[in-house]
């Protein structure tokens, strides 16, 4: 496996902090190509186990679709979700006898019932090397926890900013697009404050500002005329939506959302309950018509996945 520079690099320091060490956190944004870093330790070391943990199987499996892509086949790869380490009994744990410890995404090891396991694992193979990688090393809704310092001791081999990888070229740099969306309940919430305000200056200048909201608000273009200023007809998107609920309603109002970028799109969806989910992610991934692609997923696709081919985001 060639990696690029900054990987090469990583590697190299991450081979020696474990050796020093027996510890190396990899810490470098989504896109940069952090997982053939664990890739290229499996390969450099063909006769050891390497226990690889991961918050998904669909993650393990696009990086092991992209590693066949560049001509390399691990075989001496043993690989489990965070989940079902869970339900290993401890003699299943004892057995699993690793030469190397990969945490995919290892923030994730943070989480309860996870996190005692993975210690449960370190614990009982305290020698072995641990390599970790992740894109955020700090647990942001969990009391800032840093998962780098109670998983690696501090040992961090690489670390390396988002702006950094846009900077040196590494990542290209994104285009944000932002739209209003159903603000009417907002702006009337508004309007009961102002109203309900007892002192008449501050209800009168509150007042002015609510009028300049509302004026700005009318000539604000809707969703659908954003999609179609910026999306492209041929294109193809994931659309994140926040539940159930919220995709079959999403998925209600595609036509007229997206009918004046292509009449003829194509939906997929995808969410981690529905055993349909792997066929749509490769249904998705394959489709070359020249119609607008979208994929609404849940929970799905927000780490660890590659898409060659998307031309956008969409996060409702």
């Amino acid at each position: 496996l060639k990696l690029y520079p900054h990987n090469e690099e990583a590697y190299r320091r991450a081979v020696a902090l474990m050796a020093q060490t027996g510890r190396a956190a990899v810490i470098h944004p989504t896109g940069t190509g952090k997982t053939f870093i664990a890739l290229r330790l499996a390969e450099d070391n063909p006769k050891s186990r390497i226990l690889w943990l991961a918050p998904s199987d669909t993650i393990f499996k696009t990086q092991l679709e992209s590693a066949k892509q560049e001509g390399f086949s691990p075989k001496n790869i043993l690989f489990y979700t965070y989940s079902k380490l869970t339900y290993l009994s401890d003699e299943e744990l004892e057995a699993l006898s690793p030469d190397y410890i990969v945490l995919d995404e290892f923030h994730r090891a943070g989480a309860r019932e996870w996190g005692r396991r993975v210690q449960d694992l370190l614990s009982l193979w305290p020698e072995v090397p641990l390599l970790g990688l992740s894109a955020t090393n700090i647990r942001y809704l969990d009391g800032q926890r840093d998962m780098a310092d109670e998983l690696f001791e501090g040992n961090i081999a690489s670390q390396m900013t988002l702006g950094e990888a846009i900077v040196r070229g590494i990542l290209l740099p994104p285009t944000y697009i932002t739209a209003l969306y159903s603000c009417g309940q907002d702006l009337k919430q508004y309007e009961r404050r102002v109203a309900s305000s007892k002192n008449k200056a501050t209800r009168d200048a509150a007042a002015r500002y609510l009028d300049a909201l509302r004026h700005a608000l009318e000539k604000a273009d809707g969703l659908p005329v954003i999609f179609q200023k910026y999306m492209k007809a041929d294109g193809k998107y994931l659309v994140f939506c926040s539940d159930r609920a919220a995709m079959g309603k999403l998925m209600d109002e595609a036509e007229t959302m997206f009918g004046g970028v292509d009449r003829e799109f194509r939906t997929y969806f995808a969410y981690s309950e529905d055993p349909e989910t792997d066929r749509a992610f490769a249904a998705f991934q394959a489709d070359k018509s020249p119609s607008l692609k979208l994929l609404y997923c849940i929970d799905m696709l927000n780490e660890g996945i590659h898409v060659a081919d998307v031309d956008g985001v969409i996060l409702f």
